[in-house]
């Protein structure tokens, strides 16, 4: 870790900024990482990180190297549902000595062209402070970032509780929960994709866990064994799920960063969810659907149905019948009056579907012999054979082919090495299918 400073900057007094309401969708993830170009094990951490969280679905927001200005850092900050920081700590001259001695604030990050430094629980660039401008409640991630734990490369500060304190305050000021390590901390992120409901779960399946606190201006510092990881917040915070991250809006970031006007976000996504119950005896193909959908604004939904079979409705309670028996996905569209949507889906069964397996031709071309096969039931086939024999035994002068899904209405072409011009064919020969019917998987030619 290299320790920034910089010199000849004065605190100014803060500036109470004017709350102005931004309605934004659920947001990004932010990671921003080596704002200087010096440190590839940041770079290759954080992109590790981003891609992982990309492969899961999520929309994230990246600032590498020479993209991670100020400006940027702080758009990319607007609206976000987690803020990754893989970077360096900065400090103003003559708050530190760099020998472990005490720190003391304005701390800051550090960017390509400059320092979005703390001020008390705000931020400041260019003697402007203004608060944080992501929601509330989301991780703020910090690695390898200097005073961030309380330590400074191989020097513990004098005052490790106090620094902690101070450097989270700018997050925990806009309500995020502060987590840092002063060397790789990707770890709990990982933990969080692994099923950890919070950051004490999280913590919990840490290789060393946070597990001494301080009450230091009220507030509990937490620190582990070495000092080398910290929190600040609300040990039942979580990391966001894949479906409350939609792409950046630059737009409406560019738009606060001219006022840096304190946000107030609204427009929370709706909760989608339904139930149904068959209309009768399993046997038959009506349903009636019920939602339990929400919007935690106190929003009204308009309610969308697409029950899978090219049919649609409106409404909190509909019924549908099926033409055909087979197994559907029934997806629940709720939309709030901001125009955000949350989506649900679940799959039916309706009536008693069942695959059925039928051989609807052969082809010989030289010595190779091409079996076509359709499953024309309403229902999967899988983890069957068909075998292809000569003379009057299944079991002499055969060959046979594996397949491992065949979707109903769906059909395949076997090849399989055959030198004889006449033949039986049999589909699922050994009779692992539960068909509707058993007697079309045989065919001569």
């Amino acid at each position: 870790m290299n320790t920034m400073r910089v010199s000849g900057f004065m605190l100014t007094a803060l500036i109470i900024a004017s709350v102005i309401t931004f309605p934004v969708a659920e947001a990004h993830i932010l990671i921003v990482a080596d704002s200087l170009s010096d440190s590839p094990d940041m770079y290759d951490e954080a992109k590790k990180v981003a891609t992982t969280l990309k492969n899961r679905g999520y929309h994230v927001l990246e600032l590498y190297r020479n993209n991670a200005t100020v400006k940027n850092i702080l758009k990319g900050m607007y609206g976000a549902d987690a803020v990754i920081y893989a970077g360096h700590g900065g400090y103003m001259a003559g708050h530190y000595d760099g020998r472990g001695g005490n720190a003391t604030p304005p701390f800051g990050l550090v960017a390509r062209d400059g320092y979005i430094w703390s001020a008390g629980d705000m931020m400041m660039v260019n003697g402007t402070t203004f608060y944080a401008p992501f929601k509330d409640g989301i991780p703020a991630i910090l690695l390898h970032a200097c005073f961030s734990t309380g330590w400074v490369e191989e020097y513990e500060v004098k005052n490790p509780v106090e620094t902690v304190y101070s450097f989270a305050r700018m997050f925990t000021g806009a309500g995020a929960n502060y987590y840092a390590t002063a060397w790789d901390g990707a770890e709990i992120i990982y933990d969080f994709l692994s099923g950890a409901r919070n950051f004490y779960e999280a913590n919990q399946q840490n290789y060393e866990v946070i597990n001494q606190s301080t009450l230091y201006n009220g507030t509990e510092v937490w620190r582990n064994d070495h000092g080398y990881a910290a929190f600040v917040g609300d040990w039942n915070g979580t990391f966001p799920r894949v479906n409350q991250t939609t792409p950046y809006d630059d737009a409406a970031a560019e738009e606060w960063y001219r006022t840096k006007s304190r946000p107030t976000f609204t427009g929370s996504k709706p909760v989608a969810d339904f139930t149904y119950a068959y209309c009768g005896s399993t046997s038959i193909r009506t349903f009636a659907f019920t939602s339990t959908s929400y919007d935690p604004d106190g929003d009204n939904l308009t309610l969308t149905w697409n029950f899978g079979d090219g049919s649609t409705a409106t409404g909190s309670n509909v019924t549908h019948t099926y033409a055909r028996e087979g197994y559907y996905t029934v997806s629940l569209t709720a939309k709030d009056s901001n125009g955000l949507i949350s989506v649900k889906k679940k799959t039916v069964t309706a009536g008693n579907p069942k695959p059925d397996l039928v051989v609807t031709g052969t082809r010989k071309s030289g010595s190779t012999l091409y079996i076509y096969i359709r499953n024309q039931g309403t229902a999967a086939a899988r983890n069957f054979y068909t075998r292809v024999w000569y003379g009057r035994y299944s079991t002499r002068n055969y060959k046979q082919v594996y397949t491992g899904t065949l979707n109903p209405g769906a059909s395949t072409r076997l090849k399989v090495y055959y030198r004889y011009y006449r033949g039986t064919v049999k589909v699922d020969y050994y009779n692992r299918v539960a068909e509707k019917s058993e007697l079309n998987n045989l065919r001569k030619f």
